[in-house]
This record gives C-alpha cells, sequence and structure tokens, in this order.
C-alpha cells in the first residue's frame, strides 16, 4: 500500500499567515507546559502522575511537526507578511527545544535509574538462588552464568 504524500497548503494571504503562526504557537505554548511538567514530576519520581502526559505529549508532538512542516513551505511569504511574527516565533521555538533536551536528560536519568536498580534486584534474587558449591581446592566457587534466569520488566511508564 503506497502512502501519499501529504498535502502542504499554501498560505495566500495575511489572515491564513496569522491563523497558521496563531495555531504553531499555540501548540508550541502547550507541549512546552506539558514537557515541563512531566520533567518535574519524572525528576521528583512521581512517575504514575506523569504517565498520562505521555499521550498528550504525544498528540502535541504531531501537531507542532505538522505546524511546522507548514511553515517552512511558506517561509518566504511569512517572513514577509510577518517578520515579526516570525522572530517571535523562532525564540519561542528555540525555547521548546531546550526544554525539550532537559526533559530528555530527565527521562534519561530516570532510565539509567530504573535500569540500575532492576539489575541490582536482579543479582539479588540470583544470589540467593545459586546453590553454594565449593571447588576442588575447598574455596566456594562463583555459580555458573548458565544458570541465571531472566526477569520480566514492563517497559512502559
Amino acid at each position: 500500500m503506497a502512502v501519499a504524500p501529504k498535502q502542504i497548503p499554501a498560505l495566500v494571504n495575511a489572515a491564513e499567515a496569522q491563523a497558521a503562526l496563531r495555531a504553531i504557537r499555540d501548540t508550541i505554548v502547550e507541549l512546552t507546559a506539558v514537557v515541563v511538567e512531566e520533567s518535574r514530576l519524572v525528576g521528583a519520581a512521581k512517575l504514575r502522575e506523569a504517565s498520562p502526559l505521555a499521550a498528550r505529549k504525544s498528540e502535541l508532538s504531531k501537531l507542532y511537526v505538522a505546524g511546522l512542516d507548514v511553515i517552512k513551505a511558506n517561509a518566504a511569504v511569512l517572513r514577509r507578511i510577518l517578520p515579526a511574527e516570525m522572530a517571535a516565533l523562532k525564540t519561542e521555538n528555540e525555547a521548546l527545544q531546550h526544554e525539550l533536551e532537559l526533559n530528555l536528560a530527565v527521562l534519561a536519568t530516570a532510565h539509567a535509574v530504573a535500569e540500575g536498580i532492576i539489575r541490582g534486584v536482579s543479582q539479588a534474587v540470583e544470589r540467593r538462588r545459586a546453590p553454594a558449591v565449593y571447588g576442588a581446592n575447598g574455596r566456594s566457587a562463583a555459580p555458573a552464568a548458565f544458570g541465571s534466569r531472566p526477569i520480566a520488566v514492563s517497559r512502559t511508564l
């Protein structure tokens, strides 16, 4: 099944240009708020409260990308008709990018911490399961690596 290329509307007048800029700027404001809130909650280890934000962030991200496609396709017209609004959009977009970088760092840190905890629990469980055996020299021997059993982990937040 072939995917049809998406049609990006051409902005033909100032009203359409203003509407497109208003839409992308509103999306940026809301997306920034969601990203900041998610970063705050994940940083405070409130993952259950942060979990519902993922769906909204995904939805807003799609709107943001679609809006950027329209802006990029009509950039020359927009810069000519609404130069001040385009400059404001650039500033707001840079602020969003900064918040997204912080959000990615917070999420990566939370992921690394969770992974470390899971590995530690797995190793502790395995140590308890491993039989205490002695080698030929009378010293305890490390259990065989192939004897470990995996633990199941849900990767959803």
